[in-house]
C-alpha cells in the first residue's frame, strides 16, 4: 500500500511537472501577436502634375515635375468607343506602342513637358430631314475623356546612361524606402 501510495504520488509529480513546463511554451503560442497603431507617411521622390486645357474638341496636356527628383514621364487617355482620339505630339512626345506616349526627354525638377495635343473625334450624327445640306444639330451629349499620367524615377546603367524602368517596385526597408535598382527617398 505504500509503495502504490509513493507511486501515484510520484506519478503525479511527473505529471505536475510535465504539465507545467508546456504551460509557458502554450502561453507564448496563444500571446505571440502585435497590434500597431498609426502611420507613416511614404513621400516617393517623383512626382509629376498634370495640366489640361480644352479647346476646339482638342485637350492639351502638360505635366510638370513637381517632385524632389528627375523622372520621366508618360500618359495614356481613355474614351468611350464611339470617340475617335487623335494625337499631335510636340517635340519630345512619342507613341510608345502601348497605348502609352513618353516624353522622351528627362524632366528636371521643377520642369514641364511640351503640350501633348489630343483632338477628339465627336460620333456622327444624324440629320433630322435626311437632307445633306442641313447643318446638322450641336452636339449636347455628356462624355469623359480621362487622362492618366505616370511618372518614374531616372536610373542609370553601369555606362552612365540614364533609362526609364516602368516596372519597378518601391521596398519599404527598416529606415527608408527604395526603387528597385536604386535609392528613392529616406
Amino acid at each position: 500500500m505504500k509503495r502504490t501510495k509513493r507511486t501515484v504520488c510520484t506519478a503525479a509529480i511527473a505529471l505536475a511537472l510535465v504539465a507545467g513546463a508546456s504551460v509557458g511554451s502554450a502561453k507564448a503560442y496563444f500571446t505571440t501577436f502585435a497590434t500597431a497603431r498609426g502611420g507613416h507617411q511614404i513621400t516617393v521622390a517623383p512626382r509629376s502634375q498634370i495640366t489640361e486645357q480644352f479647346s476646339d474638341w482638342t485637350k492639351h496636356i502638360r505635366l510638370g515635375n513637381t517632385g524632389t527628383t528627375e523622372c520621366y514621364v508618360r500618359v495614356k487617355v481613355f474614351a468611350g468607343s464611339a470617340y475617335g482620339l487623335e494625337y499631335n505630339g510636340s517635340a519630345g512626345w512619342r507613341d510608345g506602342g502601348d497605348g502609352y506616349w513618353y516624353y522622351d526627354e528627362i524632366l528636371p525638377v521643377g520642369g514641364a513637358t511640351e503640350n501633348l495635343d489630343v483632338k477628339i473625334t465627336l460620333p456622327t450624327v444624324t440629320v433630322p430631314d435626311g437632307n445633306p445640306e442641313t447643318t446638322p444639330p450641336p452636339y449636347t451629349e455628356d462624355f469623359n475623356v480621362v487622362v492618366i499620367q505616370e511618372c518614374t524615377a531616372v536610373l542609370y546603367g553601369e555606362d552612365g546612361t540614364p533609362y526609364a524602368d516602368w516596372d519597378s517596385k518601391l521596398i519599404a526597408n527598416e529606415d527608408s524606402y527604395e526603387w528597385e535598382g536604386g535609392q528613392a527617398d529616406e
